[in-house]
């Protein structure tokens, strides 16, 4: 049945950034729910003791070289997959452009974007040397699709993400190695709400009327990893609950904001507009 090709009873996957309750954890909980053996990588001692004690944990950090040979070394065979969600906009990352400092940039494409390379390198040397195939997916995000002002750098890194996981797809497929990303829209994380204070504000611009949660997120992770996307490489899966098909000449109410005759706001509104 198809549906068994969800499936990775036997498959080793590794997770980045799998402590926190956010992305990370979920996409952990939804892959060892399909029978995977999680490899559960965090730099947080306390992150990963909070996660279950089936999965192989390794406390590493995963913007050096050591730390990320630690986490490939440290995965029980044979190796599956990786799904790459270290990532993130934090305040000091906000700012206008104009303003925008050196440290800012280097700060955030450091957190977003250079481990996500040498990770999936490492990750892919081994299925190569396994002669196996599998399946890289990195959380990427609707400000890599689009534009990001105010945090140039986080919107730089996450297109630069995509443009990274196309060109892995090409290089890899001749291994069997897939390589896809999910670009995340509007989601509620404990490092969300940090910042969101206002539900009601934080949903505008979502046609489905809500922002998404982790576990959107980890469903679409599942598919792209499981043998159910055996076919797909390359892609780009977004995740936003439709956001990124209202473009700015969209209203909250899906009416382009240039249209201004009441004749045909009436047709679009009804007679009662």
């Amino acid at each position: 049945m198809i549906t068994d090709r969800l499936r990775l009873d036997g498959r080793t996957v590794i997770v980045s950034g799998a402590g926190g309750g956010g992305i990370g954890t979920s996409c952990a909980a939804a892959l060892a729910e399909a029978g995977a053996t999680i490899v559960a990588v965090d730099r947080d001692a306390q992150r990963l003791a909070d996660l279950p004690d089936t999965y192989v944990k390794v406390e590493a950090d995963i913007f050096t070289a050591e730390g990320v040979q630690s986490v490939v070394d440290a995965a029980p065979a044979p190796l599956h997959g990786l799904v790459n969600v270290v990532g993130g906009s934090l305040p000091p990352h906000w700012a206008p452009a104009l303003d925008y400092a050196r440290d800012q940039w280097d700060s955030s494409l450091d957190l977003n974007l250079h481990h996500v390379m040498f990770l999936s390198q490492a990750v892919a040397r081994k299925l190569v040397e396994q002669n196996t195939g599998g399946s890289i997916t990195t959380i990427a995000s609707t400000g890599g699709v689009v534009a990001a002002p105010f945090h140039v750098a986080y919107g730089t890194a996450k297109a630069a993400v995509l443009g990274l996981t196309r060109t892995l797809a090409l290089e890899w497929g001749q291994y069997g190695i897939r390589v896809n990303a999910v670009a995340a829209g509007s989601i509620t994380t404990p490092r969300a709400t940090k910042t969101v204070q206002d539900p009601a504000l934080s949903k505008r611009g979502v046609p489905l009327g809500r922002r998404g949660t982790p576990d959107d997120i980890a469903a679409a992770v599942l598919f792209l990893i499981s043998d159910l996307s055996a076919y797909t490489t390359g892609a780009v899966l977004p995740v936003e609950g439709g956001a990124l098909q209202r473009i700015a000449l969209f209203d909250d109410d899906n009416v382009p904001v240039h249209v201004t005759n009441p004749d045909i706001l009436g047709r679009i509104k009804g007679s009662n507009a």
